[in-house]
């Protein structure tokens, strides 16, 4: 078959026009896949993080005495266990120290936090004289779910290197046990009060350092880090009423502080439960 001129003349110049866009094509498909099997940066879409420490009392109060030492409380202090979730708002570039092919690696520089948990503080026991030799011991128990919402803002020194986060936030603290048990040496009284006070609000600052364990320089970032937080949490809980149980059985009466006759120290309402708490914990990125 033979083409005409004009035609010949179209099908060249097709070819022509054609040629360069798969030798163009075709080179590009390889660094795409390549990309696509896994080289190149990763930022964290979201992080887990579980911690446990300890807490200590700060704005303690007299409580009353034990023998002869001062009993001063809080009940914001012991165990504290926590979980919260961070949701990266403001991705940050810094130079990659162990060589990623950009040169940079992308760290969260600002993120917002959801935590709860589980604080249990127990302790402030105090022995105080009735007269005729009768001491009334007081022991105190009090446990926590807070339910927190707070902003970190973070630096970093290059990939795989440590980070340092300043935190801040609030919320408030769901309670869950919150009794005094109280006995006194004749037997005269033996009961619990049972508390129920009014929803606390809570106001945080924190310090926190976090070292990768697991940082990839091919994804430019860690599946798992080492966490550690120093906490000031400022909190009070106001005990307006409560309800006396007595150990032997029988109905709950209701009281104040002010009409309670075995409430020899610590008559007000406020409970300071303030503290300075320290944690350490494991922080899981996805990314």
């Amino acid at each position: 078959m033979t083409l005409s001129p004009a035609l010949r003349s179209s099908v060249i110049s097709a070819i022509a026009f054609a040629l360069p866009l798969i030798a163009t094509f075709g080179t590009a498909m390889p660094a795409f896949a390549q990309n696509e099997g896994g080289g190149g940066e990763h930022p964290t879409l979201f992080s887990v993080k579980a911690s446990a420490g300890w807490g200590l009392g700060r704005a303690r109060q007299l409580y009353s005495a034990s023998k002869s030492d001062e009993v001063w409380w809080s009940t914001g202090q012991g165990a504290k266990l926590d979980l919260a979730l961070d949701l990266p708002l403001i991705p940050v570039d810094v130079v990659d120290s162990l060589g990623s092919t950009s040169g940079t690696v992308p760290v969260v520089g600002l993120e917002l936090e959801a935590s709860t948990g589980y604080h249990l503080s127990s302790g402030g026991t105090t022995s105080d004289p009735l007269g005729a030799g009768v001491t009334l011991s007081t022991t105190r128990i009090a446990s926590y779910v807070p339910v927190l919402l707070g902003l970190n803002v973070r630096t970093n020194f290059g990939g795989g290197l440590p980070s340092i986060y300043i935190g801040a936030g609030g919320g408030v603290y769901l309670i869950g046990l919150y009794e005094e048990a109280v006995s006194s040496s004749d037997g005269a009284a033996n009961f619990t009060r049972k508390m129920h006070p009014p929803l606390p609000f809570a106001l945080y600052g924190a310090l926190g350092f976090e070292l990768p364990l697991m940082y990839d320089p091919d994804d430019a970032n860690s599946m798992l880090d080492l966490v550690t937080e120093f906490r000031l949490t400022e909190m009070s809980v106001y005990a307006y009423d409560y309800d006396i149980y007595p150990n032997a059985g029988g109905s709950p009466t209701l009281t104040t502080p002010a009409n309670d006759p075995h409430l020899v120290s610590q008559t007000g309402p406020q409970r300071s439960a303030s503290n300075i708490s320290f944690s350490l914990g494991i922080k899981y990125n996805l990314y």
